[in-house]
């Protein structure tokens, strides 16, 4: 296998969201993101239901697996203390079963058969994994994460090309990988409707040259910020020649693979996809030696049920330890947050959740930091 790996800045633009507020107040539009579910629940697969050391080598399998989703880190288990747990992983196990999958296997003559595979299904403590991160200043990256965009298009062998949307096509399967390793990650994907305006703004050779111009223009209108655009060729002898480019922000980063096989590719797109955005948003949950104590203000509030709202809200944001309400004038409140000191995760955690909305920039003045939001009902 020989993968190339390539950063470089392009572009920079900026995603159009809630139209009439932009051009009213000139703020900048909010990154759209989803809560992922399943974060703390895992899937291996095993070769017996019975034996004690096959569960125990799940458990860890599955173990390993959460860890890295929960961090976003595929190096998650280099501390020592991490390995000693992933060998007794039977303290962090809250509940576990087993199930049974049926597999379709293609023979190279074109007959098909079906394998029965066991799989066991691992639940774990959301306390424990994430005290154990945290015990090894590993940061955590939180539920609420930004959906990436997929751009797909194959040639094969014949020459013709085609883009991938959905599973009604001849490469579904293709699809349903890349979901499964994306999955595995706790990274949510977006596919493209191509529909006549996607077509206009991106058609089939325009996404095989990974035109980036053209790649950002298609993608504005599903209001994305994390684009994966994936080329895929294969020959009659089987070979494969794939190339991947991410954006994030004002970065292009570039994958490659040949001599190696369809699926590490795809595995590899994903784990460069993750990787960067678990890098950008990933907090540590505590962090008493560069605690930042910050004003946050946030008009808006208007009802019980809002300040309620808001209180759940920041009850769950990560990076912050602990709050209290400093004052309250009309609608207005300004809340005491101490926090971990990392800030700009602080920022762009805040930055996914719809119900608040920027009005100014966060502010330094000497050793008092600030930050104002409005709250928006639904």
């Amino acid at each position: 296998m020989i993968a190339f790996m390539v950063k470089s800045v392009k572009y920079t633009w900026q995603l159009l969201v809630i139209l009439l507020l932009l051009l009213v107040q000139g703020l900048p539009a909010p990154v759209l993101a989803i809560e992922v579910r399943g974060l703390y629940q895992a899937t291996v697969q095993v070769d017996s239901r019975e034996d004690e050391r096959e569960r125990r080598r799940g458990f860890s399998d599955a173990m390993l697996e959460v860890l890295v989703k929960v961090s976003g880190s595929t190096a998650v288990s280099s501390p020592a203390s991490i390995r000693r747990a992933l060998n007794s992983p039977e303290a962090y196990v809250e509940s576990w079963s087993t199930q049974t999958r049926t597999e379709v296997i293609e023979s190279e003559n074109g007959q098909s058969s079906t394998q029965e595979n066991i799989e066991l299904v691992v639940n774990f403590y959301e306390s424990e994994i994430q005290r154990l991160l945290d015990e090894n200043n590993i940061p955590l990256w939180p539920v609420n994460r930004p959906e990436t965009l997929v751009w797909i298009v194959i040639e094969d062998e014949l020459g013709e090309r085609r883009m991938l949307a959905s599973s009604a096509n001849p490469d579904s399967t293709l699809l349903e990988r890349l979901d499964n390793y994306a999955d595995q990650r706790g990274l949510p994907l977006l596919y493209p409707i191509l529909d006549l305006e996607d077509q206009l703004r991106l058609n089939v050779n325009r996404l095989w040259e990974l035109d980036e111009q053209a790649i950002l223009n298609a993608s504005r209108r599903y209001q994305a910020e994390s684009i994966l655009a994936i080329r895929i060729f294969r020959s009659l002898s089987g070979e494969l020649l794939a190339r991947s480019l991410y954006f994030f922000r004002d970065n292009v980063f570039s994958y490659e693979e040949f001599e190696s096989s369809e699926n590490e590719f795809l595995q590899g797109s994903i784990n460069l996809v993750s990787t960067e955005l678990s890098q950008y948003y990933a907090v540590l949950l505590s962090s008493t030696e560069n605690s930042v104590p910050v004003d946050f203000q946030v008009d808006g509030i208007d009802s019980p049920a809002d300040y309620s709202a808001l209180l759940s809200y920041l009850r769950t944001l990560e990076g912050v330890n602990a709050f209290q309400l400093k004052r309250a004038d009309q609608g207005t409140l300004i809340l005491r947050l101490e926090t971990g000191g990392q800030l700009r995760q602080l920022v762009e955690t805040i930055a996914l959740e719809p119900s608040l909305q920027i009005v100014s920039e966060l502010n330094r003045d000497g050793l008092d930091v600030s930050m104002h939001y409005r709250w928006l009902r639904d």
